[in-house]
């Protein structure tokens, strides 16, 4: 029984240098870690807010001005707790006559209220089923960034052969985390 106790009060006091050991080691590497992280990245997730808004279609008439033609707004933002964002937002022409497949039928991009433009284009040679980049790597924010889409036809650039010809679109969004250079 003594041999026992003897065996027992070594085993306890191994345990106790050891537990002694382990806790001073971490205390060690905890304290070097936050004295020492001069150039850090947080790591965490990409989290994204968007609000599509409507598809784009119907039918478009020659017209001197962009607001009467056709339009659509999309909301995009991070959210609070997500790492930074780049944005890119397309134009997936569903559907377009060919006779609509020329530089009079033109896009408009607004970014909210602001009165120049961030993007403009053409869909000179634009086929059904196919993407129209209309912003890329737009850097996103924690407050509501709203685009604004405004597609029409130029009425000074066609002529009657394009009237009443059908179209149909939808906006699409994607984002990448926004790596970050540390040096």
């Amino acid at each position: 029984m003594n041999k026992f106790i003897n065996y027992s009060i070594i085993i306890l006091i191994v345990l106790t240098i050891c537990l002694i050991t382990f806790s001073i080691t971490y205390a060690w590497f905890v304290t070097s870690q936050s004295t020492n992280n001069i150039n850090s990245a947080t790591s965490g997730k990409l989290e994204i807010i968007y609000d599509k808004g409507q598809d784009v279609n119907g039918t478009l008439k020659p017209s001197s001005s962009k607001e009467n033609g056709l339009s659509a707004t999309v909301k995009i933002r991070k959210s609070d707790s997500s790492v930074d964002g780049l944005a890119t937002i397309k134009l997936h022409v569903t559907t377009i006559d060919q006779a609509l497949a020329i530089s009079g039928l033109k896009w408009e991009l607004f970014k909210n209220t602001d009165s120049t433009s961030v993007a403009s284009g053409t869909f000179n040679g634009i086929s059904s089923n196919s993407d129209i980049n209309l912003i890329e790597d737009y850097l996103l924010t924690t407050t509501d960034t709203t685009f604004t889409l405004y597609i029409w036809l130029n009425g000074d650039e066609v002529d009657n052969s394009v009237m009443n010809k059908s179209f149909s679109a939808y906006i699409t969004a994607s984002a990448r985390s926004n790596n970050v250079n540390l040096d």
